[in-house]
């Protein structure tokens, strides 16, 4: 029980510091640390005092009082008392984490392993996409897979106004040459890219510290403007584990293999990570690394290594509203140095949940792109910058067969001293996402 208990601990501390229970009559977050550090110490009575402070500030009733009970059952594996309140706080503060990993734990022990992932799966519904998530959806794909195979699949369908991401332009200046005529296939068009995919994961062992999965993922990707299938294979062997009393982490090795048709286009070797580190109580910050080496069969002077990163950081913004920015930079470093690329770029996303079920997340981005070469008739090496707003909806309870559906709209606009960089874009989106 002891072991147990401490490893419990540990798990909850890292999802007691995911998001802070921000309370609209309490601007500081001291009240929370403090009810972490009890919990924390199994200082019961002082804990009960801290969760009865901030439900008289909140107004919303015995909301942390029942999360501070359920943890101390859960504690003392009376995990059927447990699951009941962590289960009445998810319902009255759904951006809060703890209660998830409660009930997913007790759950667990109970031996309700669908009820388990199925808490795993609605805590993945409210976070948006990034390095958090990704941890989060490990975790979900390792209890789904104890045992037996996990199949999930996606679907999405994107019209727009101009799918190639071409310039919309249709002369460039050419300087004492003059103006010359862009072609029509270098120019944006209207059409629909289709993407979809699907994986299967099997877990291969377990201990106490880290799970190791094993999992085979098919992409297709189709415009209606290309009319090239680009379909890519990908194996995986993800670890996920913890890194000191708080932090949870997921490495993955793996190969991918991407045609054009039936043409081998690309293959690529590396190493992908995430990592989520609290940093106290209402705040968090998660981490994502990809390492590879990649082989571009059909235009060799764009092999080369790739590096891509990401910071990202939560807080709560409400019980209901959550806030995420995130920070990210992308080198592709070319065999032909004249292709190399490093793209920076900063996002800020609210997502929402309403008490309808309704979740809604609006995020904005802003990025410039640095080229290793001029610009057609320039001097002075090439520079993009581009922004990009978006709104998606989704509800929890929405559902068509074992499918998800989410719709978004996002429009882009990116300017350029490169004219073949020049253009702006309409996009409206329909994604369905299944797991079985």
């Amino acid at each position: 029980m002891k072991q147990y208990a401490r490893s419990f601990a540990s798990l909850l501390l890292a999802g007691m510091t995911a998001f802070s229970y921000v309370l609209p009559a309490l601007a500081q977050t001291a009240s929370l640390a403090s009810l972490d550090e009890a919990i924390g110490a199994r200082d019961w009575a002082r804990a009960d005092a801290l969760a009865a402070q901030l439900d008289a500030e909140a107004g919303r009733g015995d909301v942390m009082a029942a999360y501070a009970a359920s943890v101390r059952h859960a504690l003392d594996g009376e995990c059927a008392e447990a699951v009941v309140l962590a289960d009445l706080v998810i319902g009255a503060v759904p951006f809060f984490v703890p209660p998830y990993l409660v009930a997913h734990r007790c759950y667990s022990d109970l031996g309700q392993r669908d009820m388990a992932a199925a808490r795993l799966g609605s805590l993945q519904a409210i976070l948006p996409d990034g390095p958090e998530r990704d941890v989060v959806s490990q975790m979900l794909q390792n209890a789904q897979s104890q045992g037996r195979p996990v199949f999930s699949g996606y679907f999405t369908m994107a019209p727009s106004t101009n799918v190639n991401r071409q310039t919309g332009e249709d002369t460039i200046d050419g300087g004492v040459w003059g103006p010359g005529e862009i072609p029509e296939e270098a120019r944006g068009k209207r059409g629909v890219l289709f993407s979809l995919g699907g994986s299967v994961a099997v877990e291969l062992a377990r201990s106490e510290a880290a799970s190791l999965s094993g999992v085979l993922r098919t992409d297709i990707r189709f415009s209606t403007v290309d009319e090239v299938f680009e379909p890519s294979f990908t194996a995986e062997l993800p670890i996920t584990f913890a890194v000191g009393e708080t932090a949870r982490a997921v490495v993955a090795p793996y190969v991918t293999v991407g045609l054009e048709e039936d043409v081998l286009e690309r293959t690529e070797a590396g190493v992908r990570s995430s990592l989520s580190v609290p940093l106290d109580a209402s705040q968090r910050l998660a981490f994502d690394l990809k390492l590879a080496a990649v082989e571009r069969h059909l235009d060799p002077g764009r092999s080369g290594l790739l590096a891509d990163g990401a910071a990202s950081y939560s807080t709560s913004l409400s019980p209901n509203m959550n806030l995420t920015t995130t920070a990210r930079a992308v080198y592709n470093h070319t065999d032909d140095e004249t292709l190399r690329t490093l793209v920076g770029t900063l996002r800020a996303r609210v997502d929402t949940l309403f008490d309808n079920g309704l979740l809604v997340g609006v995020e904005g981005t802003i990025g410039q792109r640095w080229h290793w070469r001029p610009a057609p008739f320039q001097l002075e090496d090439q520079v993009d910058r581009f922004a990009t707003g978006r709104i998606e909806a989704s509800h929890r309870d929405i559902t068509i067969g074992p499918l998800m559906p989410s719709i978004y709209y996002e429009y882009t606009n990116s300017w350029s001293d490169n004219v073949f960089y020049t253009y702006d874009s309409h996009d409206i989106g329909l994604t369905l996402r299944a797991s079985f």
